[in-house]
Parts: C-alpha cells; sequence; structure tokens
C-alpha cells in the first residue's frame, strides 16, 4: 500500500485554512454528523486565537513571549482537530463528497502495522533575536529518511544545561539538573519535549545566558515507540 502522509498540515498558514474551512462546514453539517456543540465552539475559539497571535507574531512588535504563546495556541488547536476527526469524521455519514469539502482524504480502510521510527533527526540551533531565547529546527539527518508517516511520527526533544566549566555537584542534583560535562548523547539529557513541529522556540531564564545548551533528538510515533539518536548539538544561551 502508497505510503500517506499526516493530513495535517505542516505549515500554520495551511493549519487555520484548514481549521476555518472546518467550522464553515461545521456550522451546517456538524450537529447532522453528530459532533457535540462544545467542540465545535471550540475550534472556533482556538482558530480566532491562533489568527490573533499568528498576527502578532508577523508584525515587528513581537516578543519572544509571543512566539512561545502561538506555539501553544496552534497546539491546542491542532489537538482539538485531531480529536473531532479521530471521534466524528472517520465513519458514515460522511460520504466521500463531504471528506473533500473537509480538505481531507478518504479514510484508509486498509490497516497496515507500523513499526517503531526509522531514521535519525538532525537538529540545528540559530538565534531568533530575543534575550534568553534559541530556536531548534529538526529534519532528517543527511542520508537518512523520515520515519513512515502512518506512525503520525513526531520528534522527541531532549535538552540539557551546562555552566560554564561544568556544573558542580549540588547543581547536577538540583531540579535543573545541570550538566557537569559536555553530553555524548541525548540519555543523559533529563528535560524532553515532544513536538510535531520543525522548529521550536526555548525560552531560558536570565541567570543561564552565558551557559551552552545542549539538544538531541529521536523520533517517536504516537504508540510512544522511539527511534535512535540523533547527534547531540550545542549552542551559547544568549
Amino acid at each position: 500500500m502508497a505510503q500517506r502522509m499526516d493530513w495535517y498540515p505542516s505549515s500554520r498558514d495551511e493549519q487555520l485554512h484548514l481549521v476555518k474551512t472546518w467550522n464553515t462546514v461545521f456550522a451546517a453539517q456538524g450537529p447532522t454528523w453528530g459532533i457535540p456543540p462544545e467542540h465545535i465552539t471550540q475550534l472556533i475559539n482556538d482558530a480566532q486565537a491562533a489568527q490573533t497571535i499568528l498576527d502578532k507574531v508577523k508584525s515587528g512588535e513581537r516578543t519572544p513571549a509571543d512566539v512561545i504563546q502561538c506555539n501553544v495556541v496552534f497546539k491546542d488547536m491542532e489537538t482539538e482537530a485531531r480529536f473531532i476527526k479521530k471521534h466524528y469524521l472517520l465513519m458514515p455519514p460522511l460520504t466521500p463528497a463531504n471528506f473533500a469539502t473537509l480538505l481531507l482524504a478518504l479514510p484508509d480502510e486498509i490497516h497496515t502495522p507500523v513499526g517503531p521510527p526509522t531514521g535519525q533527526p538532525s537538529l540545528t540551533v540559530t538565534y531568533p533575536g530575543g534575550p534568553h531565547l534559541l530556536m531548534v529546527h529538526c529534519a532528517p539527518l543527511l542520508g537518512t529518511e523520515p520515519p513512515d508517516t502512518r506512525g503520525d511520527y513526531g520528534y522527541a526533544l531532549y535538552r540539557g544545561i551546562m555552566p560554564q566549566g561544568g556544573a558542580t555537584l549540588e547543581q547536577a542534583a538540583g531540579i535543573k539538573h545541570y550538566l557537569m560535562t559536555e553530553p555524548l548523547s541525548g540519555g543523559e539529557m533529563l528535560h524532553y519535549r515532544f513536538t510535531r513541529r520543525k522548529k521550536e522556540a526555548v525560552d531560558f531564564d536570565a541567570s543561564e545566558s552565558g551557559m551552552t545548551a545542549y539538544f538531541c533528538s529521536r523520533y517517536e510515533n504516537q504508540k510512544g515507540q522511539i527511534g535512535v539518536w540523533g547527534p547531540v548539538v550545542g549552542a551559547v544561551i544568549p
């Protein structure tokens, strides 16, 4: 069977276009399809909040906090959209024409087992301009292929911070688990977040300016199955 890409768009503009299209269709068809009113209302509110924060982030008046808030708002909208699709859009009374109206492909009725993710992710770190802010970019490691998209995979992103000269025993045992030496793999980093985005803004405390932040990632699918570690990268916190 041919491999199918994830149905949810990767860019924010495309995500908003999809959800706004759904909101228009749900206004007429949602009750007929059994979608509870609270979920229809929630998706409308999510789209409005996403449009507002995206306009602000695209303007010259954005702040690092706006960038982080934008990530949160768009993640909330994605979570609600995925919930609605999983619970109300995978079975009759929807017709092929309905799926086309919703900008969706027809459901795949042939279930093919999908194993743990293969391949390795690669990370690069840039400075987006905010104080104490780094931007982590995720992509397949050169010469490798991304995992099977039927597994609905994302990036398990791990982070660690090393003070200049390495952490003391007290710092390493503290809540932030500062690193004593430069890490060789993601297994040495205890701070974790899961993301499906190709880039993630990471905000640090002012007291961590001048320290080195290290990142490492591996693919993870919706079942919690993980792939192998990619390379470790580091950058000095501004």
